[in-house]
């Protein structure tokens, strides 16, 4: 095994920052960065079996305290799941609650998604146009837009 394989063995479970820590160092355009690559703007079944939209953020389960933290951050209420699939842990947070939506999610992200997620961002509005009406309701007092 060489040096870097033994380096990468001891710290591939590990991360640079605390929640707290994460907390005080991260930026709506951070988040927005993030979301390009690891997150999701689709839809999920509830109990009824209808469709609703949900925003999701996926990650290997060594990044749950990141995910977290941006949860926090926002000042959203859900919870950050784990699971397993094929040999992988992951952390998972998907936002659901229609006011999270249209007074968190929507506003940090609209017009702001420089890639393909703009576009997704865009059909998904599309799909949910009840979304596009914004509540802004109280704002986190955490969270700068």
């Amino acid at each position: 095994m060489s040096n870097f394989s033994k380096l990468y063995s001891m710290i591939r479970n590990e991360t640079l920052h605390t929640k707290e820590e994460i907390k005080d160092l991260i930026t709506d355009d951070y988040i927005r960065g993030l979301i390009e690559g690891e997150g999701c703007f689709g839809n999920m079944r509830n109990a009824k079996g209808d469709q609703i939209p949900a925003f999701v953020l996926k990650m290997h389960m060594r990044d749950k305290e990141l995910i977290e933290a941006i949860r926090d951050y926002l000042g959203l209420p859900d919870r950050v799941y784990e699971y397993k699939y094929r040999g992988r842990h992951f952390a998972l947070l998907q936002v659901r609650d229609i006011g999270s939506l249209k007074n968190v999610i929507i506003p940090l992200f609209r017009g702001k998604l420089l890639g393909h997620k703009g576009l997704q961002l865009k059909a998904w509005l599309d799909n949910y146009p009840y979304l596009k009406s914004l509540n802004i309701i109280n704002k986190p007092k955490n969270h700068v837009s």
